[in-house]
């Protein structure tokens, strides 16, 4: 079985695969990282292929792009790993005061808005990962330059940490998932108690208030939910949510056989 993960070895993906692997059911072969989210989806019609991709964080909100996928792909997740993305500025200087610019990824370098500011670090170059900005002043043997990544990346790429836990929010986590082909066998050893579908609720007066309130009289609890813009039907949306409890939860059942009242479409994503 392979592992296909985005971006550069180092990089959080990279990561969360390498702790990911510690609990699946099967052997993996091969870890393989693609500068793509598009690319590593279009690797999930193999058979021995395992998807592990980010899709939440907790500053910056839903990965969009891989909500969506869920749409046009016969897959499931079979769990969720969550991530404390702590980062680090990494050099080949020995010294923060000799750092005049620095590389990361577009929704890194925000997430240490503050310390960069402090550091007067203002020359602050978009990449388009963070293990490989680092990778890229190890490549060039960049002086006066730094990046924003993990302490596992840096390390990979032979550069001083100068400080570490630089981000603004110390909770900063991002919640990644195992995606496998809806007929595959492959387990993973950690289960969270959740399910995942995606709805489309039905054109009509409180539509989404009734859809809601199926799990509401049913005592299941909801720990996320998400509109999607409908990109086949302008103005309309498909929601993403998140509950609690099994499949086989009496709760569970009752709540989507009411569900199903008040929408035109449910896709199961799974339990896991």
């Amino acid at each position: 079985m392979k592992i296909y993960y985005q971006w550069e070895e180092g990089s959080y993906h990279h990561q969360t695969s390498l702790e990911i692997e510690k609990k699946l059911s099967v052997w993996i072969d091969e870890m393989i990282g693609l500068d793509s989210f598009e690319k590593c989806w279009e690797k999930i019609e193999q058979k021995d292929a395992i998807l592990v991709l980010a899709i939440e964080n907790s500053t910056a909100g839903s990965i969009y792009e891989n909500l969506y996928k869920f749409l046009n792909h016969d897959v499931k997740i079979i769990g969720e790993y969550n991530m404390e993305i702590n980062h680090c500025i990494c050099s080949l200087e020995n010294d923060i005061s000799k750092v005049k610019k620095v590389y990361s990824h577009f929704k890194a370098l925000p997430q240490c808005y503050n310390y960069l500011n402090k550091k007067w670090i203002k020359k602050q170059i978009v990449f388009p990962d963070t293990a490989g900005a680092a990778k890229k002043i190890f490549i060039d043997n960049e002086l006066e330059a730094g990046a924003i990544c993990s302490s596992f990346a840096a390390k990979m790429y032979n550069l001083n940490v100068l400080e570490d836990n630089i981000q603004d929010q110390k909770w900063n986590t991002t919640r990644f998932v195992i995606i496998v082909p809806n007929n595959s066998d492959v387990k993973y050893f950690d289960f969270k108690n959740k399910i995942s579908i995606l709805f489309e609720a039905r054109d009509i007066p409180a539509s989404l208030y009734k859809c809601l309130g199926a799990f509401a009289t049913n005592n299941v609890n909801l720990s996320k939910i998400e509109s999607l813009p409908d990109i086949k039907n302008p103005f309309s949306y498909i929601f993403w949510l998140d509950f609690e409890w099994k499949w086989s939860d009496e709760k569970v059942k009752k709540s989507l056989e009411e569900l199903k009242f008040f929408t035109s479409n449910i896709n199961i994503i799974w339990e896991y």
